[in-house]
């Protein structure tokens, strides 16, 4: 009798273990998988590698960062959807995923605050509007002037359709009087390659991806859409300053996993995130790319995004744009 309870006991104990280690986040199915819905090169990408390293040394568990671009992060948002709530398949991604694409997808394929988990942030950025170095247009009010006369110039490019890039294009067409057609890309990296090019004539991308840019000559910002003048470009106007103070936003990239997730895991993982963002070293590289580390708690990332859902309702509203 003795011998069946010590069984009885032992095996309680490895079913307790077991499942204390998968809640945990210590199953043994394989490394730790952040996707990225974008292509390699992009802020996105590089902050979930950052931040997957950082991870793989705090966490003892490898981690991979895989790219699963398309459907403007909703193909990798599905994947994680449908994942395991064990930690081991996270979405690295802009924040609009929850935030704006509620309002510009018809079909959106997910419910953003039950079929995901908030973690934490990661960063946050800054938008300027830009063309390119060969551009005739030295101010924002010349640009404006060559889109009223000339339809070739009437056009913006955007990482991707329903990206916030995009809807705030459109919110500054309606602004200036004049129909900006937009020019989607498959990411950052090929919107700025067309700028570079001279393919489009003009782009709202992230400071980080134009401040290098602007400073070497090689395209010009017009104007940003911060509530002040940036250190890094103290010679480039607010949209508010020349009139258009609806024109102010900014972005985030946040770390989300599958509904279901225990809360230990949650807090664990968040916590490891919050510890990457504050190493030197990681905040020094992000602010480099001309981003600012931030993170959070899941709570305060949820609280977030619902305020911003509200607030980019608002905005899509007013750039006149009709959901997919």
């Amino acid at each position: 009798m003795l011998r069946i309870r010590n069984f009885a006991y032992l095996a309680m104990l490895t079913l307790a273990s077991a499942f204390l280690s998968t809640a945990l986040g210590h199953a043994q199915n394989g490394p730790i998988k952040i996707l990225v819905g974008l292509p390699p090169g992009g802020a996105v990408d590089l902050a979930a590698r950052l931040v997957g390293e950082k991870l793989q040394a705090s966490l003892a568990e490898p981690v991979l960062v895989e790219n699963k671009p398309g459907a403007s992060t909703r193909i990798a948002l599905q994947v994680v959807r449908a994942s395991e709530p064990n930690g081991q398949t996270l979405l690295v991604a802009p924040d609009a995923v929850v935030t704006l694409f509620p309002h510009v997808f018809k079909e959106l394929g997910y419910d953003p605050f039950k079929d995901l988990t908030p973690i934490s942030q990661i960063l946050h950025w800054s938008y300027g509007f830009a063309v390119p170095q060969a551009s005739p247009a030295k101010t924002f009010a010349e640009f404006v002037t060559l889109a009223k006369t000339d339809p070739k110039s009437a056009f913006f490019a955007s990482p991707s359709t329903g990206s916030q890039q995009h809807i705030l294009g459109l919110q500054l067409g309606n602004l200036i009087g004049v129909k900006l057609d937009h020019v989607p890309f498959k990411g950052a990296a090929d919107a700025i390659n067309a700028l570079l090019s001279n393919s489009v004539p003009s782009s709202i991308l992230t400071l980080g991806e134009l401040t290098n840019l602007h400073q070497s000559g090689k395209v010009r910002v017009l104007a940003t859409l911060t509530t002040s003048r940036t250190a890094d470009l103290p010679d480039v106007p607010t949209f508010t300053e020349i009139g258009y103070p609806q024109m102010q936003a900014s972005g985030a990239v946040a770390m989300f996993g599958p509904a279901g997730m225990a809360p230990e895991l949650t807090e664990r993982l968040s916590k490891a995130v919050q510890a990457a963002l504050s190493d030197p070293g990681v905040k020094a590289k992000i602010l480099k790319m001309g981003m600012e580390a931030r993170s959070s708690t899941a709570q305060e990332l949820d609280d977030v995004d619902r305020s911003e859902l509200a607030r980019w309702g608002g905005v899509v509203k007013a750039s006149g744009y009709v959901p997919e």
